[in-house]
């Protein structure tokens, strides 16, 4: 019994770059298509403007740009996995930032432990969650991170 959990256990960490790549495509191509349609398409554009204007964010004008072009380009460095902690980094702080300063408003007026269940329905929550394992986790073995590493580890033996 124990052989066949060992072995289990073994091949089920040689297809841990599987879910790694599922989670990358899709948080890559979302947050791709978030940060376009947010710098292209003048509706968007102006929500995210009101939305920074009413949390009191510093120079608004400025951030309605600045986040949604951090979104696209991190969206893309995610999903082809390269410079991926650094991507998955900076799309943590947006998310954390993003929480603070809009979404925990509105679930401030529930009680108890409804804050908390609502605080976990924050569609940002689990984004955060999944940049930062990403962050600790790496791109994975289907990534361009992984493939200049691997040149570079062949290169220095």
């Amino acid at each position: 019994m124990y052989q066949f959990f060992s072995k289990f256990g073994y091949k089920k960490r040689q297809c841990e770059w599987l879910p790694i790549l599922i989670v990358r495509i899709c948080l890559g191509m979302f947050f791709i298509l978030s940060g376009f349609f947010k710098l292209f398409d003048s509706k968007q554009h102006t929500i995210v403007l009101e939305t920074l204007e009413k949390a009191h964010v510093p120079f608004p004008a400025f951030s309605a740009y600045l986040l949604p072009f951090l979104e696209l380009i991190c969206g893309i460095l995610v999903l082809i996995g390269f410079l991926a902690s650094l991507a998955s980094l900076i799309l943590f702080a947006i998310m954390i930032i993003a929480l603070i300063t809009d979404r925990l408003a509105s679930i401030a007026a529930h009680g108890g432990l409804m804050i908390l269940e609502n605080f976990l329905y924050l569609p940002e929550v689990p984004y955060a969650l999944m940049f930062l394992w990403l962050f600790f986790s790496g791109p994975g073995k289907v990534s361009l991170d992984y493939s200049y590493g691997k040149k570079k580890r062949r290169s220095t033996y």
